[in-house]
């Protein structure tokens, strides 16, 4: 294709956004230039701006190839693979300066789905209206970006949380950017690894305060953050949507789940406290999370409470500042051909379930507990492109004086861009 098409396809793009071009320049940087309009190409994607800066429209993408092995673990047929983690195209937009929007899909593997859907007012920095579908702002790792976390997929306590669901939440930030607060009704989503759907009229309440102490400051502590989020809400299952816990390995192999007759039935919250420090080269992650929710099977029902910890730390090894979302090189592999940033991350994590589960509501695969340790190797060539190779060692705990289920050895790659 030439390249006057694609130009063409942008000129005509930005028309019918409403916003008028009168420069096609590609930009490297953010910002307008003139009074006509832009076009910008760089590390945070491609956007057409207004000369105003009140309109803009945002084309951004992931895509993520990933490989999975368990060398000297015996696991079901299909495990080991090369696949597509994630594709998600995503447009963004900004209209009349005040109002904003996202839609983000997934292709890669589950998909198609809608990811993200939502429109949000901009009333002020402290005052944030969304509604749609987004995250639910309760667990620290479900909300960083999946480009930017120490290790190829997240710990388990990201499992007893929502991940994304679809309802209103106001948020801003306070004192100039020191505190974060987000407070959400959702429909109520079972977790990460369940996401299921909306099954009653009930809805669940989320709520997240997280505090920067020492934003803006150039000491060593400039980047420590510490947070208490939750959510609470009211809950019944149905056949075909349980709507309760379930939790898979790194490797994503389930090793918990409920019995096929259980269902939820009554009050669910979660409690997550959670900590993150950036200083230098070097980040640290530590993530707390406790859900307690009513299962019925039958004539029975009972509280369940559940648990899950993290701790997790990583260095960059050729010395640039460890970032939320990014590692910048200094020396980028690229036109100069560079060494780029090279970072080296560990972690373990570990989960453990109510013993009133077993027998009567958890499946009879179900582990009562796992613990798992983990290294993982990143290269950053770039600013977008990232290559990763991890290993994790999964044990599990035997329910009773039963047989524990054998570990789990996990390889896992990934090759990813993002912009």
């Amino acid at each position: 294709m030439s390249t006057a098409r694609p130009r063409l396809f942008v000129v005509l793009l930005a028309v019918l956004g409403g916003v008028g071009i009168g420069n096609l320049g590609m930009a490297q940087t953010g910002g307008a230039s003139g009074t006509g309009g832009d076009v910008q190409a760089g590390k945070e994607g491609f956007r057409v701006v207004s000369g105003d800066g009140a309109f803009a429209l945002r084309l951004r993408g992931d895509l993520y190839a990933d490989a999975r092995f368990f060398p000297g673990t015996t696991e079901p047929a299909g495990a080991e693979r090369f696949f597509l983690r994630r594709a998600r195209p995503r447009l963004q937009g900004r209209v009349y300066d005040r109002f904003a929007f996202s839609l983000r899909s997934d292709f890669g593997i589950g998909g198609p789905e809608i990811d993200d859907a939502f429109v949000e007012a901009r009333f002020a920095p402290a005052l944030r209206l969304r509604m749609g579908r987004f995250n639910v702002p309760v667990g620290l790792e479900v909300l960083s970006s999946s480009t930017g976390l120490m290790h190829v997929e997240r710990g388990f306590p990201a499992g007893l949380v929502p991940e994304r669901d679809v309802g209103v939440m106001l948020a801003g930030d306070v004192g100039a950017g020191r505190l974060h607060y987000a407070l959400g009704l959702f429909n109520g989503a079972p977790g990460a690894s369940e996401p299921g759907g909306d099954v009653d009229d009930a809805k669940e309440a989320a709520g997240r305060v997280f505090v920067v102490p020492f934003a803006g400051t150039n000491g060593m502590w400039k980047g420590l953050g510490v947070g208490l989020a939750g959510t609470v809400g009211t809950v019944t299952g149905t056949a075909g949507t349980p709507a309760l816990t379930g939790l898979r390995t790194t490797g994503r192999q389930s090793f918990f789940g409920y019995r096929d007759e259980a269902r939820a039935d009554g009050r669910r919250w979660r409690l997550a406290p959670q900590a993150r420090l950036y200083a230098g080269p070097v980040e640290l992650l530590g993530t707390y999370t406790v859900t307690t929710e009513t299962a019925r099977r039958g004539p029975d029902q009972e509280t369940l409470t559940h648990r899950a910890w993290q701790a997790s730390a990583a260095v960059v090894l050729t010395g640039e500042d460890a970032r939320e979302g990014e590692v910048v090189p200094d020396d980028p592999f690229g036109a100069e051909r560079g060494t780029g940033a090279i970072e080296l991350g560990g972690r373990v994590h570990g989960v453990t379930f109510d013993d009133e589960a077993f027998p009567a509501f958890a499946a009879p695969t179900a582990a009562s507990g796992a613990t798992a340790w983990g290294l993982t190797l990143s290269w950053y060539p770039n600013a977008m492109v990232r290559v990763m190779l991890g290993m994790e060692r999964t044990g599990f705990e035997a329910v009773g004086a039963g047989p524990a289920r054998d570990p789990e050895t996990l390889l896992l790659t990934r090759m990813q861009i993002s912009f």
